[in-house]
């Protein structure tokens, strides 16, 4: 059962929104360039040109649907988001967000990404204005809020998988935001950066991130002002905390799921009997082996249940960290310039994870060291030496695109807990040592004949003189 615990984090973790979400290379700054003079253009142009635009590059996609060639695929993605921006043109923004959708997973993936997020923001704000508008009946309002909340979850899933790409990937935002209103200009920014600005309006109306801003407030923290330096201190805190409450409120799970475990060792013994008594039965295996249980009173399962309470919690922090994540912008932490970024070190054109990063995959490879189990045969002795390895190293590929933040509370979690299966291990671990040092010291203990020959001394004995 103490396996579980790694092998049930990776199931989690794809539940998590953005762990695997799309991270698609972000457009080369010479593509944007271009691609941004061809939208100038669309600007430029008439109806009637924009209406002969649209028909030839629709043309020309469904042709090279067709198309095996990888490149003509990539052009093709391309001129999906020009067809995107001409339903822009017309104002047939629903249009607009489906061409956005259709090149979303290519190679313009960023910048459709950005344009679906503008579009659905500004329909999101005309449907907010409608369902005040009080020359429209309360069905028409009603169907303006229905619309709002549609086109809010359309620009949050939108800069979602847009925070997932690499840092330093740029797109252009146009001001207007939609291409049916006059064009003021075209700005390159950091989309990253611009994902999380716009998604902080979003979440601040979360619980979670209101908790996680309690304890950044409760820390020392305040509402900065602009051009005064950010504090880093009450961010770091407010993490620490977070992290010591959620220790205290698992304990209780933990400390059963530590006794559980320790029953199951305390039978290991009998167990490896068991395997050697009955290794050509399966069948009779497996009814002694639950007969060993209910002797005993130990359940395999009853690990299980408590560490599977524990998710919804890690699921809360989690949330909690990366709704609150434009907050950590500017915060540093030793080496870690900004705590909203990943903990990466880019190593020839190749990122790898960073010291917290690796810190972090030390502390999980002892933590496993500390629970593992001694396995009944040689060959799981040595699945549990490969899983005891494999497992940090996976976790931390798995978890560079993530924010430092998160990665610095789940590190101090993860001393917490190793600190908690240390004490609570360490009655057994005590009883273990002082069972081995009982069985040397009566394998050490010379026999009673020894020590009384002993007592005698050790000198030669006299030999008897014969009688002549």
């Amino acid at each position: 059962m103490s396996k579980l615990w790694p092998v049930a984090l990776l199931l989690l973790l794809p539940l998590l929104s953005g762990c695997f979400g799309p991270r698609g290379v972000p457009i080369l700054m010479d593509q944007l360039v271009a691609l941004r003079s061809q939208l100038e253009e669309l600007d430029r142009a008439d109806r009637g040109e924009i209406d002969r635009r649209l028909t030839s590059l629709q043309q020309q996609v469904g042709q090279a649907a067709e198309s095996k060639d990888r490149g003509e695929r990539e052009e093709a993605q391309r001129k999906q988001l020009l067809i995107g921006y001409c339903w822009e043109r017309r104002g047939d923004f629903a249009d607009a967000e489906r061409s956005y959708a259709k090149a979303s997973g290519g190679p313009y993936g960023s910048l459709a990404l950005s344009r679906t997020a503008q579009v659905a923001g500004y329909r999101q704000e005309q449907a907010l204005a409608d369902t005040q508008n009080l020359d429209l009946d309360s069905s028409q309002r009603a169907e303006a809020a229905e619309i709002a909340k549609i086109q809010q979850r359309t620009v949050t899933r939108a800069l979602e998988a847009a925070a997932n790409y690499p840092m330093g990937a740029k797109v252009v935002l146009r001001e207007p935001p939609v291409a049916s209103l006059p064009l003021t200009s075209w700005q390159t920014v950091d989309l990253r950066h611009e994902a999380y600005r716009r998604l902080d309006v979003y979440y601040r109306s979360k619980a979670s991130y209101q908790a996680f801003a309690f304890l950044v407030r409760l820390s020392g923290g305040s509402r900065e002002e602009p051009g005064r330096p950010k504090k880093s201190y009450p961010y770091v805190v407010a993490i620490l905390l977070l992290a010591v409450l959620a220790k205290l409120v698992t304990h209780p799970l933990t400390a059963v799921q530590f006794r559980s475990m320790r029953a199951m060792q305390a039978v290991q013994p009998e167990l490896k009997k068991l395997q050697e008594k009955y290794k050509d039965d399966k069948q009779q295996l497996a009814r002694a082996q639950m007969e060993l249980f209910r002797e005993h009173k130990v359940s395999p399962f009853s690990s299980c249940l408590p560490m599977l309470i524990q998710f919804p919690i890690l699921i809360w922090v989690y949330y909690a960290i990366r709704y609150y994540v434009f907050q950590f912008e500017g915060v540093r932490f030793v080496y870690i310039q900004s705590l909203a970024n990943p903990d990466v070190v880019a190593v020839g054109g190749m990122a790898l994870p960073g010291p917290l990063l690796l810190l972090y995959g030390v502390s999980m490879y002892f933590s496993q060291k500390m629970l593992s189990q001694p396995g009944a045969t040689p060959e799981q002795q040595q699945q549990q030496r490969l899983l005891s390895y494999f497992m940090p190293i996976f976790l931390l590929f798995v978890l560079m695109g993530l924010p430092a933040a998160f990665i610095l509370y789940w590190f101090l979690q993860n001393i917490l807990m190793t600190g908690h299966q240390y004490l609570m291990m360490r009655p057994q671990r005590l009883a273990a040592a002082a069972a081995s040092a009982s069985r040397q010291a009566r394998a050490a203990s010379p026999p009673p004949e020894v020590i009384q020959k002993l007592s005698q001394g050790t000198g030669r004995p006299k030999k008897k003189r014969k009688r002549k």
